[in-house]
């Protein structure tokens, strides 16, 4: 037993807002893995979405947002919520929570429950090879609310690039 030592059921967020001029998949928004793979990357994926890469180094487990929310050219916020309690993933985009829609059963992936964590890198790769811009970014060392993710979006709809 590891008594807590390895894991600790937190969690985390990644909460952006950005304007994509392609939604071509494997565009590299957010990368903090090392040269082995160890760490987070968010990314574009088929279909309109974003997906978050999670690898500790011993397994890597992924989940997309619904496919279509994302269309080129428009402003977009995004948040990633990665839930170690119950090892769930969830997407909110554009102040709305991703329920699967027509795409499949339920909006929620889960990830291992053998996950040790996020860390990789020392250093956050910020749009390494997105073609658009990251508007704004805040990452959360905590996994917050639907309806954090909600306000969050309804506070930033007026801010910058709208």
């Amino acid at each position: 037993a590891d008594y807590g030592s390895k894991d600790l059921h937190q969690g985390f967020s990644v909460d952006l807002w950005l304007q994509l001029r392609s939604l071509a998949p494997g565009q590299v928004l957010l990368d903090n893995r090392t040269p082995e793979g160890k760490g987070f990357c968010l990314q574009t994926a088929a279909g309109g979405a974003v997906e978050i890469v999670l690898n500790d180094g011993r397994s890597e487990s992924r989940w997309a947002c619904d496919p279509g929310l994302l269309r080129a050219n428009q402003r977009h916020h995004v948040v990633a919520i990665v839930d170690g309690g119950p090892k769930v993933i969830t997407f909110v985009v554009d102040g709305r929570l991703c329920d699967g829609g027509d795409a499949r059963q339920f909006g929620w992936g889960r990830f291992s429950p053998n996950f040790r964590g996020p860390a990789g890198d020392a250093t956050l790769r910020i749009g390494p090879s997105v073609q658009g811009e990251i508007q704004a970014l805040r990452i959360y060392r905590r996994a917050i609310r639907t309806s954090e993710a909600v306000g969050n979006y309804a506070a930033g709809r007026g801010g910058p690039g709208s």
